[in-house]
């Protein structure tokens, strides 16, 4: 089995070579299929202040990256927060990714703390739920 990062480069190049559909370069037997967030595009990383049981969301942040797990990891990395990545709306053109970031960051401009954490309210948290039912269901049963 590749590494994410092997896999990311994998998906990036398909893309650029396959002239064909996206479903059809995400269902390659390089794509890992038990992961459908390591995809190239504009990710939800939620930050819980409190570990362990009862643990609260409290922030998250809207970015985007061309491996949101290694964006992830980079993250965590002197945080002494837990992070998880919520949901990846698929994107491979940086270009149109770094559009889609905006406008989210737009929509949930009332919700910011600071550059791309937003507070995590019933809001937001409900329109990254309703992504992840249609999205993440689409990408592991396609």
């Amino acid at each position: 089995m590749m590494s994410r990062k092997a896999a990311s480069r994998r998906i990036a190049q398909l893309l650029r070579d396959y002239r064909g559909s996206a479903k059809d370069v995400m269902t390659d037997a390089d794509y890992p299929p038990d992961d459908p967030h390591n995809i190239p595009g504009v990710y939800f990383i939620v930050e819980y202040r409190d570990w362990g049981h009862g643990r609260e969301p409290d922030r998250v942040k809207i970015g985007k990256s061309d491996d949101p797990r290694l964006r992830l990891a980079n993250l965590r990395t002197g945080n002494s927060a837990e992070l998880d990545l919520e949901h990846v709306i698929y994107e491979p053109d940086n270009g149109r990714r770094r559009a889609l970031e905006a406008e989210l960051q737009h929509r949930f401009l009332h919700l910011r703390v600071a550059r791309e954490w937003f507070r995590w309210t019933d809001e937001l948290s409900d329109y990254v739920s309703t992504l992840c039912r249609e999205q993440c269901w689409e990408r592991r049963y396609l």
